[in-house]
């Protein structure tokens, strides 16, 4: 009697927490103190089911393999330098890098701290170079992409988007799935994923209405290699500006960026910098007072104004913006610039009435299923079978209970993993009814039929399920998006169905004993 009891309160607790979860689906205007008591997440709709925006971007294979290895370049040197090793130059190529140093003893020391797997030695021109395997380009590949990954995520979540999915698939494409997002949207979003975003401030050495001067007093040998011209957005003529082929200070030093407005009410973008960024600011512009230090984003110059006096940890980039460019452009800046260059391989926009479509039919699937579950249990096994509908009832409040309380964001192939839970749920109602005929068929009373019934039952109940929630573990880990959605549904529907006929069937069919017996 204790047991059922405790199970009564259990059901009746899990019962009252489903409905508090799933009410903010139906409320969107929540009291205040709601968040402080209770949670309020909803349950989301996915791109299948809401329309947005699908992209997959690609990492530019002719970029990636130089930006690996000047990484690898630099991380070496950083390494070697720290540990006061003296290196006279390095040279690199598609797959290796060489070191060169001024004595022997520097060399050997150097031996010491890479890996000797990978190093030729050249004792005659004190050199060692480094073979990168393909394993190796592949991994650092990997950890670029992640990074790609990560900064797209902040750069939706400042845009205000919810429910975004980005996720990498077969090793070298990133899958963007933005639900809820209109076409008048399209343009902003992409061109905030797609940027690079690649800030630079360079100290401008000339400026030149012609390039063909800059050409001839710096040498066109030495552009690309030591030297960089840029052209100028100026709308009153053509300018041309030569820098050092190297930035002191980049956008990584970004801590904040924001909009902010001039005396004339134009937008433009103010920046800080953290404090590594804030010192190699204040000595790039008290080095260049009354000099141009150009700002250059993704390889063009936004703007390039004159140092008046030594700036410190703040600074502005100013140009035609309207406050959605300069807003979006803040928004990039301050989630950082991407490791690789990205391109876009394919892009679709899914419109809202094919996700209402594929919610019309998840709805008609569900309601058809649970009506035909509901008619077979009744006829078949008669008041148990009211039973078991009333379990598989208190098993659907549960499974929006859960996704609700979690923030799922239900897909189409979510809506199948529900389904089939109603099925499987249904399933372990008949492993228990079966056995409770077999006690009855064997004499004995139907209370202590019952208690034998579900005592019984459990361990194939608790198998089956298992089984079911391992497979949907491995689909969870190794699937990618809708595959995902799926094993997630199914997971959720695993826990609650095991609740739902070990404990709440039990508790009503116990409720449902009277004198006059049940019939079986």
């Amino acid at each position: 009697m204790k047991k059922i009891k405790l199970f009564k309160t259990l059901s009746l607790l899990v019962f009252l927490l489903s409905i508090i979860f799933i009410y903010p689906n139906f409320n969107n205007n929540l009291p205040s103190w709601w968040k402080y008591a209770f949670p309020d997440n909803r349950l989301n709709l996915g791109l299948d089911l809401k329309g947005g925006i699908f992209i997959v971007l690609g990492v530019d294979e002719e970029k990636v393999l130089p930006i690996i290895m000047a990484e690898e370049e630099r991380r070496i040197k950083d390494n070697l330098i720290s540990q006061d090793i003296l290196i006279r130059n390095t040279a690199v190529s598609s797959n290796n890098i060489k070191i060169f140093f001024y004595d022997l003893k520097s060399l050997k020391d150097a031996k010491k701290e890479l890996d000797k797997n990978l190093i030729t030695e050249n004792i005659e021109n004190l050199s060692l170079q480094i073979n990168l395997t393909n394993e190796h380009l592949a991994d650092k590949k990997e950890i670029l992409l992640k990074q790609v990954k990560d900064i797209l995520n902040n750069r939706i979540d400042q845009f205000g988007v919810i429910e975004s999915s980005i996720q990498i698939a077969s090793g070298d494409r990133v899958i963007v799935q933005i639900p809820g997002v209109g076409e008048s949207q399209r343009s902003r979003i992409i061109n905030i994923i797609s940027k690079t975003a690649l800030l630079e401030f360079k100290p401008v050495i000339q400026e030149s209405s012609t390039k063909q001067l800059l050409l001839s007093k710096f040498g066109k040998d030495k552009i690309g290699s030591e030297f960089l011209i840029y052209k100028l957005n100026d709308n009153t003529n053509e300018k041309f500006i030569i820098t050092k082929m190297s930035s002191p200070l980049f956008g990584t030093s970004i801590n904040d960026a924001y909009v902010a407005y001039d005396q004339l009410n134009r937008p433009y973008i103010a920046f800080s910098l953290d404090s590594k960024g804030t010192e190699i600011f204040s000595n790039l512009t008290k080095n260049n007072i009354g000099n141009k230090i150009a700002i250059i984003l993704d390889g063009k110059v936004k703007s390039s104004p004159t140092v008046q006096e030594q700036i410190f940890g703040r600074g502005s980039i100013t140009g035609n913006y309207s406050f959605e460019e300069a807003n979006d452009l803040a928004i990039i800046l301050k989630s950082g610039s991407l490791p690789v260059p990205i391109k876009i391989m394919q892009e679709k926009t899914i419109g809202p009435s094919l996700g209402s479509e594929s919610i019309d039919r998840g709805k008609i699937s569900m309601a058809a299923a649970s009506v035909l579950i509901f008619i077979f249990m009744f006829i078949y096994y008669k008041k148990l079978g009211v039973v078991c509908d009333l379990a598989l009832v208190f098993n659907i409040f549960t499974i929006f209970g859960l996704l609700s309380l979690f923030g799922v964001t239900l897909t189409f192939p979510g809506i199948a993993g529900l389904v089939l839970t109603l099925g499987m749920a249904v399933d372990g109602n008949i492993i228990i009814y079966e056995r409770i005929k077999e006690e009855i068929a064997k004499q004995k009373e139907k209370v202590a039929a019952i208690d034998v019934g579900f005592e019984k039952s459990l361990s194939t109940i608790l198998d089956a399920n298992i089984t079911t929630l391992i497979a949907a573990f491995c689909l969870f880990l190794l699937g990618d998006g809708p595959i995902k959605g799926f094993a997630l549904t199914l997971s959720i529907g695993i826990f609650s169905t095991i609740f739902s006929n070990v404990i709440f069937t039990r508790v009503i069919t116990k409720s449902l004993i009277k004198a006059e017996g049940i019939k079986v």
